[in-house]
This record gives structure tokens, sequence and C-alpha cells, in this order.
């Protein structure tokens, strides 16, 4: 054996390098570390297992296949915890690059059988070799875009891990087809049309991974961008209802004080004859007839304001001590939709959790301030009546059949404003703590 039997693997499989940043676009607003350090530490590992992979291709005798596969795991494990993602999605981007780029790998063994047609996969020629580097590298520049904007839209709105683990399935059936249709005997190719049918079906597996992303993500965003509508028509449905209460509120503040003139002139008669008895219970039939304020100004936040009030009054329907403290001296960054789903959210599930408890138990305290400048905090506690349903350390619901979506969506909005969103019990309260910066 030459240099190049060295030289020419290594290099081909330092290629895990560019793949594995790829990989990391999508998740650039999820960076556990700087992008400087991962870069490093990913290409550290790259030329690690580059080296392992090259030593055992050249010594083992055994099915190649049975080392890579181990090796590549060794690789992904870095690679996810550079992250701070799920690991469905993690799973889900890096095996469905791995799957395009053994594509291309194929794309380039075919190359070397046209040049070679009686050689070896194990006799990889460089001329191959130069032309999978420059698809590899042509690849990743060219899906970097994509990544870094659809990719990363995905990775931050799509939080539901059942969706990515299919995902996932696809982009390894995809995977394994072509470790299984890998030629190692490059004569094969060349006997009878099998060469023109194995390049009709690798192009048109291509093709179709391509068209399936395209599905995915346009399938994905039209349900994204549904929930998102939903929510807003779900905030301007409760401003429509605290506008009504405001408008009647007005109303009748208008005519009362349109017949405070005639309340005047009563009094006044009354008072003239010293019939103070009588003046005690016109005043006490005025106050009771003085329309009473249903809508609060709790901040400057119209949405939010619509929001607290809502739920202010299904908590006085349902029996339930509820007091509001909010703390925000200036405007918000953080969009109403994102902020009124964390805490309408959490509020929804408050009032369901009450209506477990005795009524002279049932309370919900909320709590939201902006302190240092930019640190927005929403805390709410509420009683609940003791019964929980957890998997491992995430709660599920306990009123419907479902996984506990909105906490999931609570979280990933909050950690969208570089936040964290944290939930507990203790002695039949339930604590829901979230930070986000207010941009």
């Amino acid at each position: 054996m030459n240099i190049n039997d060295y030289v020419i693997p290594f290099f081909t499989y330092l290629q895990f390098f560019p793949a594995t940043l790829l990989c990391a676009c999508a998740a650039k607003n999820h960076l556990k570390y700087k992008p400087s350090v991962i870069v490093l530490r990913m290409g550290v590992v790259s030329i690690i297992a580059a080296a392992i992979l090259t030593f055992l291709r050249s010594t083992v005798s055994t099915d190649f296949r049975l080392i890579l596969l181990p090796v590549l795991l060794a690789v992904f494990i870095v690679f996810h915890g550079s992250l701070t993602i799920p690991l469905s999605q993690s799973v889900s981007l890096f095996l469905l690059v791995a799957a395009f780029t053994n594509f291309l790998s194929n794309f380039s063994i075919i190359y070397d059988a046209l040049l070679h047609p009686d050689g070896l996969l194990i006799n990889f020629s460089a001329e191959a070799f130069i032309l999978q580097l420059t698809l590899n590298i042509l690849f990743c520049i060219l899906a970097s875009f994509p990544m870094k904007k659809y990719g990363a839209f995905l990775i931050d709105n799509l939080q539901q891990s059942n969706v990515w683990w299919i995902s996932a399935m696809v982009s390894a059936v995809f995977f394994i087809f072509n470790q299984i249709m890998t030629i190692h005997k490059y004569n094969t190719l060349h006997v009878n049309r099998v060469g023109s049918a194995y390049i009709s079906v690798m192009s048109m597996l291509f093709l179709l991974l391509i068209l399936l992303c395209l599905v995915f993500y346009y399938i994905v965003t039209a349900l994204i961008n549904k929930a998102e509508t939903e929510d807003r028509n779900r905030i301007l449905e409760m401003q429509e209802k605290q506008y009504d209460s405001l408008q009647q509120y007005i109303a009748a503040d208008r005519q009362a004080r349109h017949d405070f003139r005639q309340t005047i002139y009563t009094l006044k008669e009354l008072s003239s004859e010293r019939d103070y008895e009588s003046i005690d219970e016109y005043l006490s039939s005025y106050i009771e007839a003085l329309p009473k304020k249903e809508v609060t100004n709790y901040c400057r936040d119209n949405a939010l304001n619509a929001l607290l009030n809502h739920y202010a009054m299904i908590a006085s329907t349902n029996d339930i001590d509820m007091d509001i403290n909010i703390y925000i001296e200036k405007d918000l960054l953080i969009d109403n939709v994102d902020l009124c789903s964390i805490v309408g959210n959490i509020l929804e599930n408050a009032v369901l959790a009450c209506a477990d408890v005795p009524e002279e138990k049932r309370f919900i305290h909320v709590v939201i301030s902006l302190e240092q400048g930019n640190e927005l905090y929403i805390a709410i506690s509420n009683s609940f009546s003791g019964k929980l349903r957890q998997k491992k350390d995430r709660y599920l619901s306990t009123h419907k059949s479902g996984s506990g979506i909105g906490l999931i969506s609570i979280t990933a909005t909050a950690e969208q404003y570089g936040g964290s969103a944290n939930f507990s019990h203790a002695d039949g309260i339930f604590y829901s703590d979230v930070l986000m910066i207010n941009k």
C-alpha cells in the first residue's frame, strides 16, 4: 500500500466536518457554545474520526459499514452535545445531512466506476475523490442558506418530537438504502443495463429526498401559521369582548352623569327638609345603581391587558381567587402573540387545575415584571388537586388526551427569546416560572 491509500480515505472521511457544520446551521439559535468553539470541537472530532476510520479500513477485513456506524455515533454525540435542541431534532438533522452526503458519495463511486470499469471501491481513485470533495463542498455551500433560514425556522417553531422522530426515520431509510446500494465491485455496473438503471434509481431517490424536504417544510409551515392565526384570533376575540364591556361601562357611566343633575336637585330638596334618613337611603340606592367597572387596566400592552381581563372574568365566574400584579414600566419588544400565548396557556391550565379543588382553596397568583432593564419574569402559581401525570421531567395533561403540548409550547417560545421555562409543584401548589429577554 502507498501513501495515497491513506491520504485519500482520510480526506474522504474528513468531510464529516462540513457536514456537521451544515447541521449546526439549522440550530444556529440553539448553540451551547460560541460558533468558533463549536467549529473547533467538530474539527477535532472529525480529524480523529477520519484517522480512526482510515486506519481500520486498511487493517480490518470485516464489513466496513459495521465500523462506520459506531464512529458516526461518536461524531453525533459530540454534535448533539454542542446544541441545546431536543434529541429528536438533532437526530433528524444529522440523519438528513448524512443521507444527502451518502448520495453524493455514491455518485462519486459511479464516476470512479466509469473511469475504472474493473476497479474496486477500496481502491477509490484520486479523480473520484476530487469529485466527491467538490460535490460535498458545493452541497454544503448551497444548502447552508436554506438550512439557516428554513431549517432554523422549523427548529425554532416545531416542537412536536414525534414529528421529528418520523422525519428522522425517513432520513434513516434513505441513509441505510445508500449504504446497502454502495457498489464495491465496479464491474457490476457494466453488466447489461445495470449501470444505467442504478444511476436512474439513485438520481430519482435523490430528487425524491429533496421533494420530501420541501413537502415537509410547507406542510409544517402551514400548520404553524394556522396555529399562530388561531392564537391571534383568540386574542382578538378577547379584545373584542373587553371592548364591548368597556363600551357598556362608558354608556352606563354617561347615563349616570346625565342623571346626576336630577340627583343633585333631589338631594338638595331632602337636605332642605333635613330628612337625613331619606338622604342616606337615596345615596345607598344611587351607589348601587352606579355602573360597575368590568375592565381593569393591568398594563399598557392592550393584548396582554385583554387576556388578563378575560381570565379574571373566568376566575370570578368559577369562584377562583385571582390576584394580578404587573410591574412593567416600559413598552415590551416581545411579540404580543408570543407573550399572550405563554400567559394564556399557563392561565388556561391554572383555571382547569382549580376546577378540581374545593372552592375555598381555589386561587391563582400572577406576577409579571420587567427587571434589570430587559428581563421579563412571569411567575404564576395556582392551587391544584395534587394529582399529576409526569413522563420523566415533563408534565402531561390531566384533563384531556395528549402530552402537555401547552407546556412544551411555552418552553419553546421562551427559548426563542433567550430565556427558559420551569414548572414545579409542592404542597398542592403548581408553579410556572418563565424568563424571557425583552427583545
